[in-house]
């Protein structure tokens, strides 16, 4: 098999496990709670993230890197593992599992806007309408058809902050160097302190069903933990359009899994918004180039 096609094959895996994690969050978010869940869901990722970097023998780079940037590190993983997984969490647990993944699967047009605003990258006009078509999707999915009567609520305020967070974390990691495996650990590593302090304010159960535990446990370590892994060796061995072209099936796929699991009603302004913002991501990958200063 080629270099190519075992970079497919991977891409294809990480989508998958990627794709369960709408049905698995709502349905541990819904027993336990969305904090809980938060903390448990990085908590068994920080681990299994830390295993992985004693497989492949990086634990000795863990302290050089984070002397190397110790703020980047803690305020990129506080966003990315803190704030975001908070906000993403609380958004399934008031909105159904459908609205929150189609919401924020924004975060690939909010990265184009971000990469101009903070780093002044060079953009497209075909890039600025393909985004501006992709929020044209989430009013038509927050509008559900009332068209000037949107129901701006709480549920997608915090959904599209989480979507918000990811992109901008998303902006930071690739504007910096370092390794990635050692990186993503440091990121688990400061989301889960942030998380550990915020037990005060939002509480904390060690009160669980083993159903619960193995839901949790697989949340943080195949769509989270070993889907990363997956992705990396994609990357590396296919090329990096290809990989990007892959993952629009990852909303597509979880959409079914909660049609099919949870029984969710998808109406059809949903779908014609989601098609409209997966439309707009593809053509962002395919037609609207951003070019570094």
């Amino acid at each position: 098999m080629s270099d190519t096609r075992k970079g497919i094959v991977y891409a294809l895996l990480t989508v998958g496990l990627w794709s369960t994690l709408g049905v698995g969050l709502k349905l541990a978010v819904s027993s336990v709670g969305s904090f809980p869940a938060t903390v448990y869901v990085i908590s068994f990722s920080t681990i299994a993230m830390f295993l992985y970097l004693i497989c492949v023998g990086k634990t000795r780079q863990i302290a050089p890197a984070f002397r190397k940037l110790p703020w980047f590190f803690i305020l990129t993983g506080l966003t990315g593992l803190g704030v975001h997984q908070v906000l993403y969490l609380k958004g399934y647990s008031l909105l159904p599992a459908s609205q929150v993944i189609i919401i924020h699967y924004l975060w690939p047009l909010t990265m184009v806007v971000l990469s101009v605003a903070i780093f002044r990258e060079r953009t497209t006009r075909a890039a600025a309408l393909f985004v501006l078509l992709g929020f044209v999707g989430l009013y038509v999915v927050i509008s559900n058809g009332t068209w000037l009567r949107i129901n701006l609520g709480t549920g997608v305020i915090v959904t599209f902050a989480g979507s918000f967070c990811w992109a901008l974390f998303s902006v930071l990691i690739k504007h910096w160097e370092f390794d990635i495996d050692v990186g993503t650990f440091l990121f688990h590593v400061f989301g889960l302190a942030f998380l550990v302090a915020l037990i005060p304010v939002f509480g904390f159960t060690f009160e669980l069903a083993l159903t619960d535990v193995l839901g949790l446990a697989y949340l943080g370590i195949f769509p989270t933990a070993i889907s990363y892994v997956l992705w990396n060796h994609a990357l590396r061995l296919a090329r990096t359009s290809l990989c990007s072209n892959i993952v629009l099936l990852m909303p597509v796929l979880s959409l079914v899994w909660i049609r099919l699991v949870l029984k969710d009603d998808i109406t059809a302004y949903q779908l014609t918004g989601f098609a409209m913002i997966l439309g707009s991501v593809f053509l962002n990958l395919r037609y609207g180039h951003v070019e570094a200063d």
